[in-house]
């Protein structure tokens, strides 16, 4: 009895030291992410599903914003710590002294790969070349975002002319219903909306090819001052992409299967050679163009895409 007793008060004694222990191990720290609802983002839905974020040992809360101004906006009020974002969105705001910097890459172009999106047109506008476009309802999930500012250099680039394309802000989940309507004519529009898309509009470019051959489309972003103040969470975060990324990579099937839950679509309409590509980094050369004819359209003087991208102290 008094043995047994003994053995009680060990394991007891053991138990309450590894309490506090445990209890440490288990204690992750809050990161709020925002999103937008389309495959550009899915990184983090990823990260979450595999587990990459626990495992970096951050509780990541999402939060899903459909307008990129508006998540632009979360990110500057302190709303999310960090938050993604087009590189044309990021170059404009580094123009107007809005301190947001890179902290990781989103999702990449890749001329060499099937693409992940084209340059829509309605079925029954009679668009054919550039120059067909003019005067036409373009839709954008965001104003001076690449859905914006790439079908402009597209269209100018073919000898067409951009200034008198009109733009309208929506999600992608609505473009297709916004084409069979005939709210818009046109749009850049990507997965998983593509084969919705193609029963209402049809192709005319990919658009992206104008711009080069290799860059990053979108980056997730933070404000200069969080960044500097939270460079563990900065690192454990790329990290928990990074992962992610890389088994997005070889698992396609899941892939799908998780942006069809996510996003309420058919998974039958996602086809594994549509889904974008991650880079394990960003460097200044994957968005040079894109500051570049953001600085065009957006009028303003470029400047050294190096600056966009966070650097630890």
């Amino acid at each position: 009895m008094n043995r047994l007793s003994r053995r009680s008060a060990l394991a007891l004694g053991l138990a309450a030291t590894a309490a506090p222990l445990v209890a440490r191990a288990q204690t992750l720290a809050p990161l709020r992410v925002a999103y937008q609802p389309y495959e550009y983002s899915a990184q983090v839905l990823y990260a979450r599903e595999i587990g990459s974020f626990a495992k970096a040992g951050i509780d990541v809360t999402l939060q899903e914003i459909a307008y990129g101004s508006a998540l632009a906006t979360a990110v500057a009020a302190g709303a999310a710590d960090i938050g993604i974002a087009t590189i044309t969105t990021l170059a404009l705001a580094h123009s107007r002294n809005v301190p947001f910097v890179i902290v990781a890459p989103g999702a990449e172009f890749n001329a060499a790969r099937k693409p992940t999106g084209f340059l829509m047109v309605g079925n029954q506008t009679g668009i054919k070349t550039a120059k067909d476009m003019a005067g036409r309802v373009v839709g954008t999930p965001g104003l001076a975002t690449m859905g914006d500012y790439g079908v402009r250099y597209w269209v100018d680039a073919n000898g067409g002319d951009s200034s008198t394309l009109k733009f309208q802000e929506m999600p992608f989940s609505q473009m297709p219903a916004a084409f069979a309507t005939g709210r818009i004519d046109a749009a850049f529009i990507g997965e998983p909306y593509l084969e919705e898309a193609m029963k209402v509009a049809h192709p005319l470019a990919r658009e992206m090819d104008a711009l080069g051959k290799d860059y990053v489309i979108t980056a997730w972003f933070a404000t200069t001052s969080w960044a500097a103040a939270h460079p563990d969470l900065v690192a454990r975060f790329g990290a928990a992409l990074a992962e992610a990324s890389a088994w997005a990579a070889k698992n396609p099937s899941k892939c799908i299967d998780i942006l069809a839950k996510q996003f309420k679509v058919d998974p039958a309409t996602i086809q594994p050679g549509n889904l974008a590509t991650f880079p394990p980094k960003i460097t200044p050369d994957l968005i040079a163009a894109e500051v570049q004819m953001t600085a065009r359209y957006g009028k303003f003087p470029s400047f050294p895409p190096a600056d966009l991208i966070y650097t630890p102290h």
